[in-house]
């Protein structure tokens, strides 16, 4: 069956869609999944793969992009938000209180909700879900780790 537009063209146009739609969208995974559909383009471009085959890739390649790029990529693009005046977006949330939303011990870091996004939390004291801590500094030489303690 024969279509106007090749598979690859297909896949290309809807990786940049995606790729733009992160733009609008908060979360930072949309543009993984428009990698995920180049990668996919890419290897229509070299290979015949069948319609499984490209989801199946798609799939791969979208996963594969999360845990190798994402954390590099957090490092590049920084966010902002136009609804904070300046006073509200300092470079040291000192005294922040935020919610733990997976666990903390002194063993394992956990996640906290802060301004809309989780981000990875330490800490010498058990905190578990559900509780309010407060955070204390960055953790180490990090600046997307924070050192967290209970109230």
């Amino acid at each position: 069956m024969g279509s106007i537009f090749s598979a690859w063209f297909i896949w290309f146009i809807i990786g940049i869609g995606l790729a733009f739609l992160e733009l609008f969208l908060p979360g930072f995974v949309i543009i993984f999944m428009g990698v995920g559909c180049l990668v996919v383009a890419g290897a229509l471009l070299i290979w015949t793969l069948t319609i499984p085959q490209q989801i199946v890739l798609f799939i791969l390649a979208t996963l594969l992009s999360i845990i190798l790029l994402r954390k590099w990529f957090m490092k590049i693009f920084h966010g902002f938000s136009s609804g904070h005046t300046e006073i509200h977006f300092d470079d040291f949330p000192k005294g922040e209180q935020v919610r733990v939303v997976r666990r903390i011990s002194p063993q394992d870091s956990g996640r906290i909700m802060f301004r809309g996004t989780l981000w990875d939390a330490v800490s010498d004291q058990e905190i578990e879900e559900g509780e309010t801590v407060e955070i204390v500094r960055f953790a180490e030489k990090s600046r997307q780790v924070y050192f967290v303690r209970k109230l």
